[in-house]
């Protein structure tokens, strides 16, 4: 109900989207997620069945003409009916090795449930940062943006009267051009953002996300985590749902191969028969056992393969793990290198900047500096706020790899 509400009034305005609102969306309405659940209700249902044992075999025969007397469906003394009663029993393993495995399966699926889960969560988190620092740069052009126009104003009316070149006004002019397209570009690819997130949370409507990020306690705490995991030199892989997956995919395949080397074994049954009027006698009852004798196949492919299958488990094992420790290293080398690149030169780079673009513009205005200069100071301004934007980006999404993976 408060997921609804808070859908419902935002219609018609910008949607404010936080990092604890989408995790709340995700686990709801996901249809990844969703699936994935369903997942573990099959295999809960196909471990339930595999518990199950096979059921008996009932033949009756019933004589259409009796050969003695020559009377139709005979259903008197002399009448012939056979019953046969066959109940298959398993030895050596063909029974439990098959509910171990379906146990340790279902075990995979509820740990890749988990993965699913985390991996979801963290693609709705660093799209999330993206979209939000793709928004802060659209806001760098619609600053520049508007200095740039505001000259532009001036410099029409200025050429008008013949004060200024007409060179250097469609100088500016083309400028407001370009940053505009640079700004269109931008948005199109936060517009894809927003997209992406609708898609992975199930959002309906098209009104503008906005994503709610405090920046300043989103880098006090990317660089508080980076110096908590490089203190803690040793990751903890085994408690990664992706490793207690692959090891119990690895004992699923394990007692799959035991249950292919049970079914090189004689495959039994017990037997019991009633003829009514048979070739020794009146009533006759008997029991025995029907034996498949592993004379001409003895399942040795299906075990070689099963084999092959064990060994193919290890291997993705060894490769998720130094994929894992990769990965863990790469984001405490970006989030490591971006801090030190954001603390320098000075901290007061970003208002220092702003009011850089300012003064260029009062300078340029009151003739101070030339064209080529302003149009200098302009392009320094941008490529610098982003670039340091970029820098926050690509730092925080790392940050969120980490929390999420490891920061347990």
């Amino acid at each position: 109900m408060v997921l609804v509400a808070w859908t419902c009034c935002e219609v018609g305005r910008a949607e404010r989207l936080g990092f604890a609102q989408a995790d709340s969306l995700l686990a709801q309405r996901n249809h990844a997620l969703r699936s994935a659940r369903l997942d573990v209700c099959a295999a809960e249902g196909q471990l339930a069945q595999s518990k199950h044992y096979d059921n008996p075999t009932v033949s009756v025969m019933y004589n259409v003409q009796n050969p003695n007397n020559h009377r139709w469906l005979d259903g008197g003394h002399d009448g012939e009916v056979d019953v046969q009663v066959s109940q298959p029993f398993a030895i050596g393993g063909q029974h439990t090795e098959q509910v171990k495995q379906n146990a340790a399966l279902l075990k995979a699926t509820h740990s890749q449930l988990l993965v699913t889960q985390r991996d979801l969560r963290t693609e709705v988190h660093t799209a999330m940062v993206d979209l939000y620092y793709q928004q802060q740069q659209a806001r760098v052009y619609d600053e520049e943006i508007a200095s740039a126009e505001k000259i532009l104003a001036a410099y029409h009316e200025q050429s008008e009267k013949g004060n200024i070149a007409a060179m250097e006004t469609q100088r500016i002019a083309t400028m407001v051009y370009q940053l505009r397209k640079s700004r269109a570009d931008l948005l199109l690819e936060a517009s894809a953002l927003e997209a992406q997130l609708r898609q992975l949370l199930a959002l309906p409507g098209s009104e503008p996300l906005t994503v709610d990020l405090d920046e300043h306690v989103a880098l006090a705490n990317a660089s508080g985590l980076y110096l908590a995991l490089q203190a803690g030199q040793r990751a903890a892989l085994d408690t990664l749902p992706e490793m207690q997956l692959l090891s119990q995919q690895k004992e699923a395949a394990q007692h799959a191969l035991r249950w292919q080397r049970s079914q090189s074994l004689p495959q039994l049954a017990v037997q019991g028969e009633y003829d009514k009027n048979g070739s020794i006698g009146h009533n006759y009852f008997a029991v025995g056992l029907s034996v498949a004798v592993p004379l001409w196949n003895r399942n040795r492919g299906n075990i070689r393969s099963a084999q092959a299958a064990v060994a193919q488990v290890a291997i993705d094992k060894e490769r998720q793990q130094l994929a894992l420790t990769q990965q863990r290293q790469a984001d405490l080398d970006i989030v490591g290198q971006y801090l030190k690149q954001l603390a320098e030169p000075s901290p007061t780079l970003d208002s220092d900047l702003s009011q850089m673009l300012h003064a260029a513009e009062q300078q340029f205005m009151s003739r101070h500096i030339s064209l080529m200069e302003f149009v200098d100071l302009y392009s320094n301004y941008r490529d610098t706020m982003l670039a340091r934007l970029d820098a926050k980006n690509k730092m925080l999404q790392a940050a969120e790899r980490l929390k999420i993976m490891w920061n347990k």
